[in-house]
Parts: C-alpha cells; sequence; structure tokens
C-alpha cells in the first residue's frame, strides 16, 4: 500500500469522518463555541448549518466528544423517518433502550422517562441528528416539544445538522415557534486558502508523516487553491494526489496535484497566489497554528 511508502501509518485522507484527525479551523471552532455553550447553557434546540462537505457531520461528533463523560448521547445519521414513531423508535435505539414499540405515545413516554432519569443523576441527555433538512415540519415539532423537557434543568437537548435549506423551512408561518426556541444557528463556512493547505500539512503529520517527504510547496498550493475551502473535496483530491504520486513513484507536485483535481471535476487554479504566514512569510511546510504544527 502507497501508505508505507510515504511513511504514513494510515491513511491521512478518509472518505467518511474521523475525529482523530480533525482540524481546528477557524469556521470549525467558531461554529463549535457557540453550541457547546448553549448545551451547558441548558437551551433545548441548536442549529448548525453548511453546504455539502464542509463537515457538519465531523463537527457534530467533535461537538459530543467535547462535551465529556457527564452527558449521554445519541447521533443518529440518517434523518429519513416516515413518521413520529419512526423517529422516536431511532433514538431509543441510539441510546440503547428498547425501541421495538409501534406505539408512538410509549416510545414518546419511554424516550421521556429515561431523559428526566439521566437528569435527576446530574447527566444530560443530547441528541445530534445529521441531514436535519430532511426532517418533516411535524417532526421538527416532535423535537421543539422534547427540547422543552425539564427536570430541574433542560433534560433533552437537541442539535439539527443540516443543509442551508433548512432555513426555507424555518421561515413558514407553522415553524414559528421552532424558530422562536432556537438557540443557536451556527454556518460553516469555507476554509482560507492558507489553512486549506494548513489542514493538508495538519492530516499528514497526524497520520504520521513528514510533509516535505511527502508533497512539495507547488502541489500543496495547487491543492488548496482548487478544493473551494471545502473539507471534504480537500480530502478527495489529496487521496487523489498521492495514489497518482505514488503509481509514477514521485512525491506530490503541482502536476500531479493538479491531475488530482481535474480527475475529481474541480478546475485547476490559473494562478498561483501568494501564501503569507501571520509574519508576513511565504508559506511553507511550517505555515499554520500550533496546534496543528505540534499534531
Amino acid at each position: 500500500m502507497w501508505e508505507k511508502r510515504f511513511g504514513l501509518h494510515r491513511r491521512p485522507f478518509p472518505a467518511v469522518p474521523d475525529v482523530s484527525l480533525y482540524y481546528p479551523a477557524s469556521p470549525h471552532e467558531q461554529a463549535l463555541a457557540p453550541l457547546i455553550r448553549a448545551v451547558h447553557e441548558d437551551e433545548g434546540l441548536m442549529l448548525l448549518t453548511g453546504d455539502p462537505g464542509m463537515g457538519k457531520t465531523l463537527l457534530g461528533q467533535v461537538l459530543l466528544e467535547r462535551l465529556g463523560d457527564n452527558v449521554v448521547s445519541a447521533f443518529i445519521p440518517n434523518t429519513h423517518f416516515a413518521n413520529r414513531t419512526a423517529l422516536l423508535q431511532a433514538m431509543l435505539y441510539d441510546f440503547g433502550q428498547p425501541y421495538d414499540d409501534d406505539r408512538e405515545q410509549i416510545l414518546r413516554l419511554r424516550l421521556t422517562d429515561f431523559a428526566l432519569k439521566n437528569c435527576s443523576e446530574g447527566k444530560r441527555t443530547v441528541v445530534v441528528l445529521d441531514e436535519a433538512h430532511h426532517l418533516s415540519a411535524d417532526l421538527l415539532e416532535e423535537l421543539r416539544l422534547l427540547g422543552n423537557l425539564e427536570g430541574g434543568r433542560k433534560a433533552f437537548q437537541v442539535v439539527c445538522l443540516a443543509l442551508s435549506a433548512i432555513h426555507e423551512v424555518l421561515l413558514r408561518p407553522d415553524m414559528a415557534a421552532w424558530s422562536q426556541r432556537l438557540a443557536v444557528r451556527a454556518t460553516l463556512t469555507p476554509l482560507s486558502v492558507e489553512e486549506s493547505l494548513d489542514y493538508l500539512l495538519h492530516h499528514l503529520r497526524v497520520s504520521g508523516g513528514r510533509p516535505e517527504k511527502i508533497i512539495d510547496e507547488s502541489g500543496l498550493k495547487v491543492l488548496a487553491q482548487g478544493a473551494l475551502g471545502i473539507p471534504r473535496l480537500l480530502n478527495q483530491a489529496a487521496h487523489q494526489s498521492l495514489t497518482m504520486a505514488d503509481a509514477v513513484e514521485t512525491a506530490v507536485d503541482a502536476e500531479v496535484a493538479m491531475e488530482a483535481l481535474a480527475s475529481i471535476g474541480l478546475e485547476v487554479p490559473e494562478e498561483e497566489e501568494e501564501f503569507e504566514t501571520v509574519g508576513g512569510e511565504a508559506a511553507s511546510f511550517e505555515v499554520g497554528s500550533p496546534a496543528a504544527r505540534a499534531a
């Protein structure tokens, strides 16, 4: 496998979210902070939106990790539910509770009892729902009502991860109560070119590699510009670059990076931008945050 040839102990740009590779980019940290604060402040409903590939799923996983051990959590990756019964069953299943009942009210009471018991023990019950833009207004209302549950403090907290299209649903008159109770509306934006470059270096370092042995500066610049600041595209382009470089037994340079971008349908940058660090020097393998360099 090419990982060994490049001195890596794992695939550095995986196809699925991996918390161990999380890069604390400014847009992600800025979106994460109000979500964490809202959970600790007993808010019932929170929303994180962003375009495809921006890292919403990964950030939801990082959120649960940062909330600590005093949280009982569920992560629902698929929100294509036909009705409230299916939604309640999915949450109970992920919480490890009995879910094999088709009576909606029994399921709701079971989930309510579970959350109140956790609350009485000083624990939070938090559910993160990915792809929440697929939820109907009726299912969003079910989540709102659960988010109203209290037992001395908020007993059930909901974090929705969704495409920006969900805002159109929330503008509807029948969603006014939901919108009014929404404590956080965080949004993920693309990484800057400099952070995109640092993102690539971070992933290589965390995976055990020495970036200067794997990719040259011209290759880094092409990938950082061409992937448009979208983490999923950075992962895809970088993975393709490594695969192509391995095939010709070379490091990733500008030519390989351009071929990789083209292979996933991205335009090749016409001109290379000047990359600057905080100190104003041209970007190099030392660019980026101290956290990334220390990883």
